[in-house]
């Protein structure tokens, strides 16, 4: 799941805005190719903004990642306010619905913004928060990008760990999508290294959703995808 901010503000980074999620999508296609034994990858984008042309709506939701076509500029258009809170309260609800109903399913959200939350009407901070919270028990993934802002303390009123500040301008955002995609990358390696022990297992261990929330820790350090590879590789001889 990919939430992004289509406020007004947002305008001065459009095309890299874009362009930047195109790539993303290609870091998840590459990833279902690399780890196909292990993920299957279904993929959201929700863009919010609100008082615009257009309302907060899906992009692309719960699609495989093999159907999902590249986004256009005119899919993306910012302008109006930023619901942040409603955004993210209203996608993480259909996500877990759809989990739920999935073996060994779990969530990875990237909230994408440039600003304050400043127009929410049906979620708040604390709901946001407490929702989170309890998702990250099950295993689920999260990190809030943010500029303009106080990034750490804002994903930090989140429950969220994993945050990245960017500057807004077009090479900033291009750097910023860039991190963002090798984190990516990083961390379905890691994820494979647990999926190939747990496909074999005849019992899934208890600590299953613990040993999920370890692999999206310091989910933007940034290891050669090479070393991480291998020491993927080390674990699966190990086990």
């Amino acid at each position: 799941m990919i939430i992004f901010d289509e406020s007004g503000s947002m305008g001065c980074v459009e095309r890299q805005t874009v362009s930047g999620c195109n790539e993303t999508l290609n870091t998840i296609r590459a990833s279902q190719e690399k780890f196909a034994d292990t993920q299957t990858h279904f993929v959201s984008i929700f863009a919010f903004q609100c008082g615009g042309g257009m309302p907060s709506r899906y992009l692309i939701k719960n699609e495989p990642i093999e159907n999902v076509k590249d986004l256009t500029e005119a899919d993306y258009k910012p302008y109006g306010m930023t619901p942040l809170y409603d955004a993210v309260g209203a996608t993480l609800t259909d996500l877990k619905s759809v989990t739920k109903e999935k073996e060994l399913a779990i969530g990875s959200v990237t909230i994408i913004t440039d600003g304050e939350e400043n127009s929410s009407k049906q979620y708040d901070q604390q709901r946001v928060a407490k929702m989170i919270e309890g998702l990250k028990e099950m295993g689920w993934n999260f990190s809030f990008i943010g500029a303009n802002i106080d990034v750490k303390r804002t994903a930090s009123s989140l429950n969220i760990d994993n945050s990245l500040e960017f500057q807004q301008d077009e090479a900033g955002t291009e750097e910023m999508f860039r991190r963002e995609r090798k984190a990516r990358m990083n961390y379905n390696a890691r994820l494979d290294g647990l999926m190939s022990c747990y496909c074999s297992a005849i019992d899934l261990p208890d600590d299953i959703c613990m040993n999920f929330s370890k692999a999206a820790a310091n989910y933007f350090d940034e290891p050669d995808l090479d070393e991480t590879e291998e020491n993927t590789e080390d674990e699966k001889k190990k086990k």
